[in-house]
């Protein structure tokens, strides 16, 4: 089977009849991969991934999610869950406390898709746009949670 430059098989985009169906594919698509990326960022600040015995008796744990809605320039309101610690001390940085997400942030995350772009990278780009100061273990952490989904969703 044919694929474009994405690696998605060549008539992919026939599945979508309208453009409010590839909009809400998108949309998801979008809202999974910041959930993810999230998640990415709860398990390095907790030190270790969810289920795995090194967070037994560590002091801090996961504690469920909150919803949060945020406005987005070209896929309007999107809901996502903001992942919780026992200790109220995750901060997460994509999109920080108390803020709304902005456009620049959704170009990003785009871009991190499309390029296969570097830990160092992606820091670096983050750093620029937003002012926020992330490790490249950060990066490195939320985009390997980003690239299992997206493996995932290809071979559906």
């Amino acid at each position: 089977m044919e694929e474009n430059k994405l690696g998605l098989p060549k008539d992919f985009f026939k599945q979508f009849k309208s453009k409010e169906q590839f909009q809400e594919f998108f949309q998801e698509m979008f809202k999974q991969g910041v959930n993810e990326m999230l998640q990415g960022e709860l398990d390095e600040h907790l030190g270790y991934e969810k289920h795995s015995p090194e967070g037994h008796g560590s002091g801090n744990s996961r504690n469920g999610f909150s919803s949060k809605k945020v406005k987005s320039e070209t896929l309007g309101d999107v809901v996502l869950s903001i992942p919780r610690d026992r200790n109220a001390s995750f901060e997460p940085k994509l999109i920080p406390k108390h803020q709304r997400m902005s456009e620049q942030i959704e170009q990003s995350i785009i871009g991190m898709y499309s390029r296969g772009m570097s830990t160092r990278d992606i820091e670096d780009q983050i750093r620029e746009m937003y002012g926020v100061e992330i490790s490249e273990s950060t990066v490195s952490t939320v985009t390997s949670r980003v690239v299992e989904m997206i493996k995932e969703w290809q071979s559906r």
